[in-house]
């Protein structure tokens, strides 16, 4: 019975013991996170090293600071969860969501972090050309031309976005699509028989510029 006891006091003490580091680590993720909107230049940079070395323990943290007030410290956290990378799912819809930014430069920043994860964020960008805000389907469309790949996915698309409701997302759309050069001609010529009327005007846009790059 006395050696139970002991058993049990033992697993006690240990759990008790991954409860506080468990604890002490969260508290010194917000606190480093909270450094990232320091002045000093130093301890900002200190605080993104540490936070790296933490890595995917500190993405949900980070995550929930995209909601904080700073802005400079937003595009600080958005190019920290880049540089993590995973998990992907929870990270990539995270700063997909950052394409919205109130802040213009969080929304530059996150679709250049998107950019630099490459492939991996494609799936989730394609869902993201739907979203009802018209400023995250041009910083999508916009990224989807800068990834480039698989151009058999991207390219039907961003097609499909010629006949956005906005003009600027559409005007986005042709300009990913030239990136894709001539891999891109065949969709858009059958795209001068849609049904909607911007989507054949936005792809004899795109068709016309394609040539004016070929001379």
């Amino acid at each position: 019975m006395a050696k139970l006891g002991c058993v049990l006091l033992v697993s006690f003490y240990i759990l008790t013991l991954a409860l506080v580091a468990c604890e002490s680590q969260e508290q010194k993720i917000h606190q480093l996170i909270a450094q990232l909107g320091a002045e000093d230049a130093q301890v900002r940079a200190q605080a993104t090293k540490a936070l790296g070395q933490i890595g995917e323990p500190a993405v949900e943290a980070l995550i929930a600071a995209l909601r904080h007030e700073n802005p400079s410290l937003r595009a600080s956290v958005v190019w920290k969860l880049s540089e993590i990378g995973r998990p992907i799912n929870r990270i990539v819809p995270a700063l997909i969501g950052a394409l919205g930014d109130a802040s213009e430069n969080v929304g530059v920043v996150a679709s250049m972090a998107l950019a630099d994860i490459g492939k991996p964020a494609v799936r989730f960008l394609i869902e993201a050309l739907k979203d009802e805000k018209a400023d995250i389907r041009l910083h999508v469309a916009y990224v989807l031309g800068e990834i480039g790949a698989p151009a058999d996915t991207i390219i039907p698309a961003l097609i499909l976005r010629l006949g956005d409701k906005e003009s600027n997302v559409r005007r986005v759309s042709v300009r990913a699509l030239l990136n894709f050069g001539r891999r891109a001609a065949p969709q858009l010529t059958e795209a001068l028989n849609d049904d909607d009327a911007a989507t054949r005007r936005f792809a004899q846009i795109a068709l016309t510029q394609m040539e004016h790059r070929k001379r």
